[in-house]
């Protein structure tokens, strides 16, 4: 295995520590040690800048590049896909070595990442967003058509579901796709058409059914 040295830069390792003058040596890999005086095989000079560790970003939608607006209706199936491809890779070069992906991004992405087929940071995916119906991700417009964010396929489960039943099985689904996290969308979205950010979805899970002794809610 190659030793690579990077040598006459700083080490910031967030630890807390004071950024410090330091060599770090790199193989297959991984980070092999950290100080001074250090050799490796070959050697980088890192002279004036500061080193490091990866970033994390815990929201990203990798399969968009921006507010889509109409052009999401026009954009053909496949087309994010590729879009993703040149996301991921200026997504490492700014830095991330992890991402989690908030929806679209599912499993056949994460192990091409993995695989080494394309570049990008560590991938933890939600695969698409769970909504009730009427929210976030709820894609039927006023007209009639239906626009999607994350249109269901063999590797994306439908995200819109309704009552626990619903939910209990699709959760399991989307686990089943490779899921590393669920995301649920306890209220309404800036994106989608019908919904509002300031009206709650779905109910809390210790709520208290109705009852003949207790007022039904929304009921007088």
């Amino acid at each position: 295995m190659t030793r690579t040295l990077l040598s006459g830069g700083r080490v910031f390792d967030g630890t807390g520590a004071v950024v410090a003058d330091g060599d770090i040596v790199v193989e297959d890999g991984k980070i092999l040690d950290v100080g001074t005086g250090l050799d490796g095989d070959e050697r980088i000079d890192v002279t004036g800048l500061t080193v490091l560790p990866g970033f994390i970003d815990c929201h990203v939608h990798t399969t968009f590049s921006g507010w889509m607006g109409d052009r999401l209706a026009h954009r053909p199936f496949s087309y994010g896909y590729f879009e993703a491809v040149r996301n991921l890779a200026r997504t490492l070069d700014c830095g991330i070595t992890t991402v989690r992906d908030a929806g679209g991004a599912d499993l056949g992405m994460r192990q091409a990442v993995e695989d080494g087929l394309i570049e990008g940071p560590r991938l933890r995916i939600a695969i698409t967003i769970l909504s009730q119906t009427g929210g976030h991700n709820d894609g039927l417009l006023p007209s009639g058509a239906c626009v999607p964010l994350f249109p269901p396929h063999a590797g994306r489960p439908d995200g819109v579901v309704d009552g626990p039943e619903e939910m209990r099985k699709r959760a399991r689904e989307i686990i089943r796709a490779g899921a590393d996290v669920l995301k649920v969308c306890t209220s309404g979205g800036v994106l989608s058409p019908r919904d509002n950010p300031r009206h709650a979805h779905f109910r809390p899970t210790n709520w208290t059914p109705w009852s003949p002794r207790r007022p039904r809610p929304g009921c007088r």
